[in-house]
């Protein structure tokens, strides 16, 4: 398991993230047990002039 950093100061994250046996990435907040999400797909995310329509 490994945890996404902190942008905002260099403490840990309050969140963390998994991948699933099926390759599912699991992302959830270390606090609230129930603030969970889960998705087979990802999508590259930049700088709004570098996005392209799809």
């Amino acid at each position: 398991m490994e945890s996404a950093p902190d942008e905002a100061n260099d403490s840990p994250a309050a969140y963390g993230s998994f991948t699933t046996g099926d390759g599912d990435v699991v992302i959830y907040d270390r606090d609230n047990p129930e603030a969970w999400l889960q998705s087979n797909y990802a999508v590259e995310v930049g700088a709004e002039s570098e996005r392209t329509s799809a």
